[in-house]
């Protein structure tokens, strides 16, 4: 495994991935401020924090769109290589268990939302400073928010990695991404978001009181079932099926 991590990290190297680590967050904070701003008495009402209404902000922006949609993107790309000149035949005529090059492609998205999700919490509070905002910043609750956005990710991560597995082309599974993403702040409000994996980063990082989720113990019960589904799915069809 540890060799497969080495190989997709020498192919991501020359990429300009870096650029969308820092594009997707930096919009999706923007954004966020910007409403919070233009609706600032709207959003806070005594007694609230600003930083937490502002946080509501950015999962709205964020969760919905700008992060499934990376995703997809991700998980495309580090399947792009193996779609050019035969590059599945090559790789899994290695002496490599193909779970762990499965495993391994897994691994690497999710290291890239991770790093994402960092710079999103960074760019956050840098600008929330920078624009003066008032009341103590709940530091750890943030972080807590951010950590349930990475983990509620995980299913979209396989299904659009499996996606990317069997697409040829690297258009395919990022119009896959966007069409899906764009219902996803109608579906988010509705009993299917719960198992809509492109609502379930946006429902994971809201605060309760912003969230439609009605039990989270329900919410979480499901993404750690449709992660274990698609997990089962995407390594036994890689192992058996002959990708030319």
């Amino acid at each position: 495994m540890k060799n497969v991590l080495y190989v997709e990290r020498l192919k991501l190297k020359r990429s300009k991935l870096w650029l969308l680590h820092f594009i997707g967050p930096l919009l999706g904070v923007f954004l966020a401020y910007i409403n919070f701003f233009k609706n600032y008495d709207l959003f806070m009402q005594p007694g609230d924090n600003e930083w937490l209404e502002a946080w509501t902000q950015v999962a709205l922006f964020m969760g919905p769109f700008v992060l499934p949609i990376m995703v997809g993107i991700y998980a495309a790309v580090v399947c792009r290589s193996e779609h050019i000149g035969g590059g599945w035949k090559q790789l899994l005529a290695l002496p490599i268990k193909h779970s762990e090059i499965f495993l391994g492609k897994f691994v690497t998205v999710v290291k890239m939302v991770i790093f994402t999700m960092l710079i999103l919490f960074i760019f956050f509070v840098g600008f929330g400073y920078i624009k003066g905002m008032e009341g103590s910043l709940p530091i750890f609750t943030i972080i807590g928010f951010v950590i349930r956005g990475i983990l509620a990710c995980f299913p979209l991560i396989l299904l659009q990695l499996i996606i990317s597995i069997r697409a040829k082309t690297f258009g395919i599974p990022l119009a896959v991404s966007i069409v899906f993403t764009l219902p996803a702040i109608i579906v988010a409000s509705t009993p299917l978001g719960q198992i809509y994996p492109w609502t379930q980063p946006m429902l994971a990082m809201s605060p309760e009181d912003e969230s439609p989720i009605q039990s989270y113990f329900l919410f979480y019960t499901l993404v750690i079932g449709i992660f274990i589904g698609l997990l089962i799915y995407g390594l036994r069809s890689f192992i058996k099926r002959d990708i030319a």
